[in-house]
């Protein structure tokens, strides 16, 4: 039996670190290596699948860039033009346009609640500035941001 990561749950008392960690043990070679902006645009569309308690199939992939275009600071151009980057691009082709689309599909009913719960939270998710709370609770955040986890 596989046994669901921590940071799902919704009163996770793991930090953020602790939660990315989880994260990234549970999906390895999602980082780029080396440094650069593309990373850290990576590094923070993670610590929102931790904050809003998501996985990374196509489905929570769908909900994730919702609420992260919704729910955070980003903005809905900046974050566009970071999928556009030729390495994300890849990862999409690689996934299929079927796939992709029929996931998107199926994960509209949580979207729609994604976007409702971005609309109520308390303050948007600072996205590129998710590291001075990596050493906060999970649960603390959401409560901090009004993230209800769908």
């Amino acid at each position: 039996m596989i046994q669901k990561p921590a940071y799902l749950a919704v009163d996770c008392s793991l930090t953020l670190a602790e939660g990315l960690a989880e994260f990234a043990a549970a999906n390895p070679g999602l980082l780029p290596p080396g440094d650069g902006e593309l990373r850290e645009f990576i590094r923070a569309h993670d610590a929102c699948h931790v904050l809003f308690g998501l996985g990374t199939s196509v489905e929570d992939e769908a909900v994730a860039d919702t609420w992260t275009i919704f729910g955070s600071d980003v903005g809905l151009r900046r974050y566009a033009s970071y999928l556009r980057h030729p390495v994300i691009a890849g990862v999409i082709q690689q996934i299929g346009w079927w796939r992709m689309t029929t996931g998107s599909a199926r994960a509209l009913p949580r979207v729609l609640r994604a976007i409702a719960r971005a609309r109520r939270m308390r303050a948007p998710w600072p996205f590129f500035a998710y590291a001075q709370a990596l050493d906060v609770p999970i649960a603390a955040l959401r409560r901090r941001h009004g993230v209800r986890p769908v």
